[in-house]
């Protein structure tokens, strides 16, 4: 997704134009799929009741849109992978957030995994800078590289309170209507601030293309997803298993565009696998 968004900047579109499309591109889907869900349940019953459904609005104008913002200004200024590192922090934040909230201390082998997670995707990521060179280099960006850094982990900071709070709404209201609320607000919130700034969006032909495959690729199947996981697993679990992403973008890289896997790469993708797998086995024996 960050490098479908470095080229869309280089083409002329402006980050807030982008997000804008990109949300309501996947809320229009959203509610696609809840009309479909109305017709096929007997009550009609999708959505929870109106007062608790605006709040679940507000936390996708408020919060996800705001963490969607600054990790999108901070690609303007630093490159994608080194972006993708810093926000692949937030499995360590939700853990702390979650250990605040709940006033117990995370287990230690919680702890050991979110570490193990969060630096195997920062291999796989930090691999692939190695790799691309040039343009997505940290010396070519020197110059903005601390802004976009901070952008990046405030991105990170945002994403995992988004995540522990979402935790709740999807326990009271399910996996489709909180991701269909969540990204609407979000659509409204970024709609009206690229109008209000005048922000370029996409024009062309390849610039809608790639702004629809973000859109359903990065947004309605990444935060389904994520809100499919927080209805089965504790938040702090699911939040490791997140950081699969960069994992399965250098296979797919591998498979589908020959690129060549480096070697700290494949030790990223054995430790993100292990802290996984370790995650799913303690889950798979509490139960």
């Amino acid at each position: 997704m960050p490098v479908f968004a470095k080229l869309e900047y280089r083409s002329g579109v402006e980050p807030l134009g982008l997000l804008s499309w990109r949300f309501v591109i996947a809320a229009l889907a959203l509610w696609a799929v809840v009309a479909v869900r109305r017709r096929s349940t007997a009550d009609g019953a999708v959505l929870p009741p109106r007062r608790r459904a605006l709040g679940t609005v507000a936390l996708g104008g408020l919060l996800l849109a705001g963490e969607v913002v600054l990790y999108f200004f901070g690609l303007r200024l630093i490159g994608a992978g080194l972006a993708e590192v810093l926000l692949f922090l937030f499995p360590a934040w939700v853990v702390v957030l979650t250990s605040i909230r709940t006033r117990v201390r995370p287990s230690t082998l919680v702890i050991v995994c979110t570490l193990i997670a969060v630096a195997g995707a920062g291999l796989c990521i930090g691999g692939s800078i190695g790799a691309a060179g040039g343009a997505e280099s940290v010396a070519g960006v020197r110059s903005s590289l601390l802004a976009g850094a901070a952008l990046a982990v405030g991105a990170s900071i945002s994403y995992a309170f988004y995540v522990v709070l979402a935790d709740a709404r999807v326990a009271a209201d399910g996996p489709l209507a909180t991701t269909t609320l969540v990204i609407t607000g979000a659509a409204v919130s970024l709609t009206l601030a690229a109008a209000l700034t005048q922000s370029r969006g996409p024009h062309t032909r390849t610039e809608v293309l790639l702004a629809v495959g973000i859109a359903l690729v990065s947004t309605v199947a990444a935060f389904g997803l994520l809100s499919a996981g927080l209805a089965l697993l504790p938040v702090s679990h699911a939040a490791v298993i997140a950081t699969s992403e960069p994992v399965l973008a250098v296979i797919l890289g591998a498979v589908l565009l020959g690129e060549a896997v480096g070697v700290w790469q494949a030790v990223g993708i054995v430790l993100v696998v292990l802290a996984i797998g370790t995650i799913l086995w303690r889950d798979g024996k509490a139960l």
